[in-house]
């Protein structure tokens, strides 16, 4: 681990020298290159001081120093000002600092008396380092070998100042070798540094493709995995009862199937256009007719919803080269994406337009509600999801918006989004204009693409639609189910109809109010849904005292192991994946509102049960020991009742029931009876009190009323019982 003086160093160079474009490999480059230049600026500069000290009349050193000082300072101060240094400047620089450097061994005699400034060729080499290409260090390395070989041909013919002494040229010698091993060390720290720092970086990027790579399959998987709980579930129910369901459950499975078909086609797609073997089918039409026959194919549509849709364009026709293929593909899926969170009675308005010589654009928008700042970044991502608004009840695979991106760059175009949240959203193609292709007609893939995004109106059940708490069997137990797939609800309530009283919500948050409204006996639930996901709604069940008591079963299309442990780690009581068996649900449901009852037996009389570390008799151990504790404070109240009481606890009177119904199978007025007669009872046989003293303080009015309970309960009349 580099010490926080070398890191925070490091990052600093890494904000300064950074430019748009630059990839991580350049910036390593440049900050060697900066590294060095400090380096080297520092030595030639002390070691030019010295030499003014220890040999002034050595006076062409001297200005070869400063020479040098001021070429390298120019590497320190440049990429900070400029940032984006060029290769050639800094290759320029490295060939005047070799013929200077040539220049002055040829002053000081050659070679023998050059004071080891012949090393200074090392350096330039060293340098090099810097370069991504070959043939830079090539040529530098050419360059200073050249000057070393014609310094050794010229040799016979130099003469060596008298000022440069044999003591002088080994002083310069031993300073110049010093100082070149020295930068030779330093350059090579440097470069060990930043090449350990770049494996650092690959491997967290290597992890973030893992993690991204793991996210990817696991969208992958539960996009699948519900149309195929869907198609099995309606197979099992046509192979069952073919006279009631061969209809139905067929439009299902077709309908589902083509759910499937689309995903596949659209991953297949995404592959092509990332291995660049989508071919661009250019044909100069007029695109204005494209246009205007794709809004067609989706108006039925629009208006089932109650949805308002026009398409608006300045130009009657507007031939250009166009590919119809892309176009449909693009078109459909923004108009599908505006139709699909529009609100009935909103409208949703497609125009295309010219906008100069060389660009048209065609814009989607919608007033619908909208996506918040914080998203619109990751909007075109694949398989990205808002972490919706509670108005999102139909979410998409999140591959739409990622194709459309991908065909719109391959047409060369740009893709972008306006949106203010609450308001609405607008999508803006822009692409260019051209008038080179063969001339073309409107053909037949118009109706193909359009078939094929087309929205179904024929929907499953709106079972999610229901607000208000139904007259239900008491005699069944109550099951919500929390989906946002309808098809996948009309399912469930046909195989559990028989056993449960269902109610249904489209997301979590939906579920979590339905939970406390209605307090059902079990909860089964999705994971992966718009808005509250089935995760945190879980977490709020949980820790609710009003739905803590429910056993919440997890189905979703996540069956992923680490899945499966943060659903269980959460609280949830079982974990099943899609697509499943439904004899195995309903078997898994049975043991849940079994192992409930235990909860009855360890509640059914009146006081507190000993202590349990179970978590979950924790926390209704938590619950009826406030219920206790507000009835032993009010038992002699007369006027205190079950309205009372929920106030107390800030309940509801049909929440109080059906939670405590569920935990001790009575009601709370004969919980609280069996508390009363039980004071009784210990104040008739631990004191002197007469029945009626007793019946008073235990907070009955009457003491005939009192006797009968009182027989009733513990089969000995009250006033036997000291015998």
């Amino acid at each position: 681990m580099p010490p926080p003086f070398l890191t925070r160093t490091d990052d600093w160079l890494t904000r300064r020298l950074s430019y748009p474009g630059a990839d991580k490999h350049v910036i390593a480059q440049q900050k060697m290159y900066w590294i060095s230049s400090v380096a080297v600026t520092s030595m030639i500069l002390l070691l030019t001081i010295l030499y003014h000290i220890f040999f002034p009349e050595l006076r062409i050193i001297i200005y070869y120093g400063l020479f040098l000082s001021l070429v390298y300072m120019q590497g320190v101060i440049a990429p900070l000002l400029i940032r984006r240094v060029s290769v050639t400047w800094q290759i320029i620089n490295q060939t005047i600092v070799a013929l200077v450097t040539f220049y002055t061994i040829l002053k000081l005699g050659g070679i023998p008396y050059s004071g080891g400034l012949v090393l200074v060729g090392l350096a330039l080499v060293f340098f090099t380092l810097n370069y991504k290409e070959k043939r830079h260090s090539v040529f530098i390395y050419s360059v200073y070998i050249i000057t070393v070989i014609l310094a050794g041909v010229l040799h016979p013919r130099l003469t060596v100042p008298a000022e440069m002494t044999p003591q002088a040229n080994i002083s310069l010698y031993v300073i110049n070798i010093l100082w070149i091993t020295g930068f030779a060390l330093i350059f090579v720290l440097s470069f060990i540094s930043q090449r350990v720092r770049l494996e650092e970086l690959e491997n967290i990027r290597l992890r973030e493709i893992d993690e991204a790579r793991k996210k990817l399959y696991t969208n992958i998987s539960h996009e699948f995995r519900t149309p195929l709980t869907v198609i099995t579930g309606m197979n099992d129910l046509i192979s069952t009862d073919p006279d009631q369901w061969l209809e139905k459950g067929s439009r299902t499975i077709d309908r589902n199937a083509r759910i499937l078909l689309n995903l596949v086609d659209q991953m297949l797609d995404l592959a092509k256009l990332e291995a660049k073997a989508m071919p661009v089918n250019m044909i100069r039409a007029d695109v204005i007719l494209c246009i205007r026959y794709i809004v067609e194919l989706f108006r039925s549509f629009a208006e089932s919803k109650g949805i308002e849709m026009e398409f608006v364009s300045q130009h009657e026709e507007l031939a250009l080269d166009y590919d119809q293929d892309a176009i449909i593909k693009i078109l459909s899926n923004l108009i599908t994406n505006a139709l699909k969170f529009t609100h009935p009675g909103g409208r949703v308005i497609i125009a295309a337009e010219q906008i100069s010589d060389n660009k048209y654009e065609i814009r989607v928008s919608d007033n619908g509600p909208g996506i918040t700042e914080t998203f619109i970044p990751f909007v075109f991502d694949r398989f990205t999801r808002e972490p919706a608004t509670a108005s999102q009840k139909t979410p998409g695979s999140g591959l739409g918006l990622a194709l459309t991106r991908e065909l719109v760059s391959l047409l060369n175009g740009t893709i972008r989004v306006e949106s203010i949240y609450g308001e609405g959203s607008e999508f803006v193609v822009e692409l260019p204009v051209t008038k080179t292709a063969k001339p073309g007609i409107l053909n037949d893939r118009c109706q193909f693409g359009g078939n094929r995004f087309h929205p179904e109106s024929d929907s499953a059940s709106k079972a999610g639609a229901t607000t208000t708490l139904p007259h239900w069997d008491e005699r069944n137990p109550i099951l919500l189910i929390v989906e946002d797939n309808e098809d996948v609800i009309s399912y469930l309530m046909t195989i559990l109809a028989d056993d449960y009283e269902v109610a249904a919500a489209a997301d979590g948050l939906e579920g979590f109010e339905r939970a406390c409204e209605i307090v059902p006996d079990i909860i089964l639930t999705d994971v992966m849904m718009p808005g509250l996901d089935g995760i945190r709604m879980l977490d709020m069940v949980k820790n609710d005292p009003r739905t803590s008591h429910i056993p919440v079963v997890i189905l979703t299309a996540k069956a992923d192991v680490a899945s499966r442990v943060e659903g269980l780690a959460r609280g949830a009581d079982a974990y099943i994946a899609k697509p499943f068996n439904r004899e195995e649900l309903r078997a898994e449901l049975r043991m849940l509102i079994r192992q409930r009852k235990l909860l009855c037996t360890r509640y059914s009389a009146a006081g507190m049960p000993p202590p349990d570390d179970n978590y979950n008799f924790k926390i209704e151990d938590k619950f009826i020991k406030r219920i206790n504790e507000v009835m032993t404070v009010h038992l002699a109240d007369d006027r205190f009742d079950i309205n009372s009481l929920c106030e107390q606890l800030n309940m509801s009177r049909t929440q109080l029931y059906r939670k405590f119904r569920s935990l001790t199978s009575q009601s709370p007025h004969d919980y609280y009876l069996k508390m009363k007669l039980q004071k009784a009872r210990q104040m008739l046989t631990t004191s002197d009190l007469t029945v009626a003293e007793a019946a008073y303080r235990a907070g009955f009015k009457n003491v005939s009323h009192f006797s009968k309970a009182f027989t009733r309960e513990f089969g000995i009349n009250p006033s036997d019982i000291r015998r």
